[in-house]
Formats: structure tokens, sequence, C-alpha cells
């Protein structure tokens, strides 16, 4: 269950646990001026299939359905839950990567346990900064019925592209 009431984290624990993984183009000296803060919540059963399904992606699709760059005219961001439907455009080493991991956690005995690192992009908005692929394969494991324990740090701060360029596409206009 979440853990209700726990005190956000500095910036530096998320940097010191996840920064060497994350490849986003995260601007770390901003959110270091701007006060980011982490929070860290566990989640079982259900409610930990719905959040990981809910989660968004660094993967693009244009409006045909295809894989897109994320600063291509018409992108939109997939979630966990919609991501495979664009397995056809996928480069080959993407789908190989979610295809092993798929086959990795469903050999795996027992709750298949998931940490993941996100940026909160809003309410219920939370933008994967790693393991895309991870957390995609997860879902397929998910909908076959494995049971999934998420723990999930999501990362609090300004929501602008000129910290992530990705979050262009869930800020608010300004105005």
């Amino acid at each position: 269950m979440p853990r209700e009431g726990a005190p956000p984290m500095h910036l530096d624990d998320f940097a010191g646990r996840f920064r060497a993984d994350i490849r986003a183009q995260l601007d770390w000296t901003r959110l270091t001026r701007a006060g980011a803060v982490a929070e860290v919540e566990t989640l079982d059963g259900d409610l930990a299939k719905r959040r990981l399904a809910e989660l968004f992606t660094v993967w693009y699709a244009d409006e045909t359905g295809a894989e897109s760059r994320w600063d291509a005219p018409g992108s939109r961001p997939l979630r966990v839950a919609t991501a495979q439907r664009t397995l056809p455009s996928w480069p080959a080493d993407r789908r190989r990567a979610v295809a092993s991991l798929q086959r990795s956690f469903t050999a795996r005995p027992g709750p298949l346990a998931l940490t993941l690192p996100a940026y909160r992009a809003g309410e219920g908005r939370h933008v994967l900064l790693d393991g895309n692929h991870r957390a995609v394969a997860a879902r397929l494991v998910a909908r076959a019925g494995r049971e999934i324990r998420l723990t999930l740090w999501s990362l609090s701060g300004p929501v602008c592209e000129d910290v992530l360029p990705d979050l262009r596409h869930h800020a608010a206009p300004l105005g």
C-alpha cells in the first residue's frame, strides 16, 4: 500500500539511486534550483497493476499509431498499457528487449517486484525516467495473471520542457 504521510525525500536521495541509469534529458541543475523532491510509494495487487498501466513511457506514437519521435509533430506519449499496440513499428532491439524481459519475468516465481523512477507530471500523471522496457514487459506478465509489487519513486518539480523535454506533452498551457 502507499506510504501514507511519508515525508518527501531530498533530490540527492533520488539522484543517488537513479541518476546513473536515467538516460532521459533531465536537467538536474534546474531540479536542484527548483527544490525538487521525491516520494516513494509501494503498491500491491490490482492497485499496482492499475498504476503500472497508467504510467507514461518516453515512447511516442503518431496519429496512425506508429512509433514516433518525442519531438515529431502530432506525436503523443504512450502509457505502459498501450505501448505494445505500436509493437510492429518498434525498433527490433526494443521488441527483443521487451520479449526477453517478459520471458525472464515469467520464469521467476512469486510476485514480480518492480522499482521504477518517474517524474510527476500532474495529478495521477507520471512519466517514466528509466525502466520503460521493464514496465511494458511487467504489464504483459501482469495481464497474464501475475501479481505485481510496484515501488514507484516519484520526482516532483516544475512541469516544463526545460526540466525534461518530454514534459512538453504534459505541461498545462500558460495563460
